[in-house]
């Protein structure tokens, strides 16, 4: 990764026990707060490819995966438990001086394999 960062979301708007999801530079990005520090990850469950955010949760240090419960630990996205997924792919971020969150992703175009994909319904 580059040093890179792009402006994303001001501080304030992320809830602690929270996460947001975004698009920066073309990758799917989730936000989350829990216990006061911040954390940025790939919105993309390596279980099934879904989506993490909005609708996971955030939860004791990890994430849980709003689609089969899959959970990941926030602050290097290693998967919990004896499932053996694959760890999710973190980002660098940092907080600017007005208070804007920023991140660092790839400066290379993300491929199939870092895109959620719609469940079936």
């Amino acid at each position: 990764m580059t040093d890179n960062y792009h402006r994303v979301v001001k501080g304030d708007d992320i809830a602690d026990r929270s996460l947001q999801a975004f698009v920066v530079d073309g990758w799917p990005v989730l936000i989350a707060r829990d216990e006061g520090k911040l954390h940025a990850l790939i919105n993309r469950c390596t279980h099934q490819a879904a989506a993490l955010a909005p609708d996971g949760r955030v939860r004791r240090g990890s994430i849980m995966c709003p689609l089969h419960g899959a959970r990941f630990k926030l602050d290097n996205g290693e998967c919990m438990g004896a499932t053996g997924y694959k760890s999710l792919m973190r980002f660098d971020l940092r907080v600017d001086a007005d208070g804007w969150i920023e991140v660092s992703v790839p400066d290379y175009a993300p491929g199939a394999e870092h895109l959620p994909v719609a469940p079936l319904v």
